[in-house]
């Protein structure tokens, strides 16, 4: 299979309508296979602009379309019949009795394929086939099925394809439900045939029929065994360019992922938030700006907070209830996701980072308060939508208030603020240690201070260690025994304390325990992945 990739939906539809005047100018009385629905349109307007010019001849050719809805009248707006007067045959000098179009109101569907079959044999076979592909891999109206039927037939329409063609019609009801079409073997019969895909809802079927093998579960990979088939596809149908966008108080980060997951572009930019549609805009902007340089056919949002049937709320971001990922579609015009920001971390984790060879991990994110994200399967879990809030699991009944409005929260006794508030009490009750000196040196306390006294050997801060690590291990294997993770990642700055603090933790858990790899970009990887 030939692959040709053009830049937009416009130089995609030049080339093919290019191959088709080569065809006509090689062989004048070609017999052409067409196709309907909206890729070929563009080819369509280019040919008969042509034609108009004087460019190419149609005069000599035939044309046999793929496929009809059945039932349906040829006068009806949605037909193939109707569809090909308006966008082709009545622009260009094909005589009428030289197309050929399945009838979608034939009493003997039967009958009818047979003839159809025969009229295609007795001109001689189809020169030039055109195709489009669905989302679920069909040509024509060829669906996958573990049979597929190589002669044109009578088919019953999936879900996906009714779904998808909904769009042509007033409502789904009046989608017809069964279809004839062209059947594998009659479409392979032709001598070239050129298959058009455009735009990034295509991109996961043209990845598959590129890098899978030939299956039923995607018709358009038996094209593979023809030997002179042409894939013309746009740069969304063949990127998957995505933007993830990591929502921090202080910053958003944005980064842009390649087809093979590869982080090849970063930035960061201070986050304005004095009110909702500020901050919006702030990164609907970003990501308009990043979109004239990147093929992008998707974006992905980590966000702080709950988000709940797409509500995103957050206690340190002006976002009360706020349709986060509609209202940054209505503003970049492309497929936005929302997900919690420590579970876009996790995501990124297990696919490029500590857990990429992993299918069950939880990442518990170790800051100011202890988030979590947990795959399961390979696959991000969310509850309904804020799942992974593990910071919130009581761990002390009657113990510390949280801001939550519960008491005992793990997150209290576990956080790198929680560790901090430790050592900091622990140094001013002992001013004689090496953790106080450390302390009143710098002016403050903090996680750095507290790990260098650790590793001078400052009994103290090997204290306060023990006990922490006690708190942390006890969440830890709790959460272990609930979900029987392959491994447990942690993330924070904390975790740049390294082997002082993950030797004696693993000693006191059930689990395997790493630290994260991707650190800051954890979080934008992963958001990019939710596309």
């Amino acid at each position: 299979m030939r692959l040709i990739i053009c830049d937009n939906y416009q130089e995609m539809s030049k080339a093919a309508a290019k191959l088709v005047s080569s065809q006509l100018t090689v062989k004048p009385d070609s017999v052409l296979g067409l196709a309907t629905g909206s890729t070929p349109v563009g080819m369509y307007n280019i040919l008969a602009e042509m034609c108009k010019n004087g460019d190419v001849d149609f005069s000599e050719a035939k044309s046999f379309n793929l496929d009809e809805y059945y039932p349906i009248s040829s006068d009806n707006s949605q037909s193939y019949h109707y569809f090909m007067q308006e966008n082709l045959f009545s622009k260009i000098n094909i005589k009428p009795e030289n197309t050929h179009i399945l009838n979608g109101m034939c009493k003997d569907t039967d009958a009818e394929c047979k003839s159809f079959e025969k009229m295609i044999s007795e001109s001689g076979g189809i020169d030039l086939q055109i195709l489009g592909i669905g989302q679920n891999g069909h040509i024509g109206f060829n669906e996958p099925d573990a049979n597929l039927n190589p002669n044109t037939h009578l088919t019953d329409l999936t879900e996906n394809t009714i779904s998808a063609n909904s769009r042509f019609f007033d409502n789904i009801d009046e989608v017809p439900k069964q279809a004839i079409t062209m059947g594998i073997g009659t479409i392979l019969k032709a001598k070239k045939i050129v298959l058009l895909a455009s735009g990034a809802e295509k991109h996961k079927v043209v990845k598959q029929l590129l890098e899978g093998k030939i299956t039923t579960d995607i018709p358009a990979s038996m094209l593979k065994v023809h030997s002179d088939t042409v894939l013309i596809c746009d740069r969304a149908a063949y990127s998957s360019e995505r933007i993830g966008v990591d929502i921090g108080g202080t910053d958003i980060k944005f980064g842009i992922l390649n087809d093979k997951n590869e982080l090849i572009h970063k930035e960061s930019i201070p986050t304005i938030a004095s009110d909702e549609q500020t901050l919006i805009s702030q990164i609907a902007n970003k990501c308009k700006e990043l979109m004239q340089a990147y093929s992008i056919n998707g974006i992905g949002v980590g966000t702080p907070g709950l988000i709940e049937k797409g509500r995103v709320t957050a206690s340190n971001l002006p976002f009360k209830g706020t349709f986060l990922a509609k209202e940054l579609e209505r503003l970049t015009g492309i497929s936005v996701r929302v997900a919690n920001d420590a579970n876009c971390a996790a995501l990124g984790e297990s696919t490029a980072g500590a857990g990429r060879n992993s299918r069950n991990i939880v990442m518990i994110t170790i800051g100011t308060g202890i988030g979590g994200g947990i795959i399961i399967n390979n696959k991000l879990y969310e509850g309904k939508g804020s799942a992974g809030e593990i910071g919130h699991i009581i761990v002390e009944k009657g113990g510390i208030q949280c801001p939550c409005g519960q008491r005992g929260c793990w997150e209290r006794y576990s956080s790198a603020s929680a560790l901090v508030d430790m050592a900091k009490k622990r140094a001013e009750e002992h001013k004689d240690s090496v953790l106080y000196s450390l302390y009143k040196e710098n002016g403050k306390m903090n996680g750095k201070i507290f790990f260098e006294a650790v590793n001078r050997n400052c009994p103290d801060a090997k204290t306060v260690l023990d006990e922490y690590i006690e708190r942390l291990a006890d969440g830890i294997n709790s959460i272990a025994n609930i979900f029987e993770p392959d491994m447990i990642i942690l993330s924070g700055g904390i975790t740049n304390a390294g082997d002082s603090l993950l030797t004696p933790l693993s000693k006191k858990v059930n689990v395997t325990v790493h630290i994260a790899q991707l650190k800051n970009d954890a979080g934008i990887i992963g958001a990019a992945m939710l596309q």
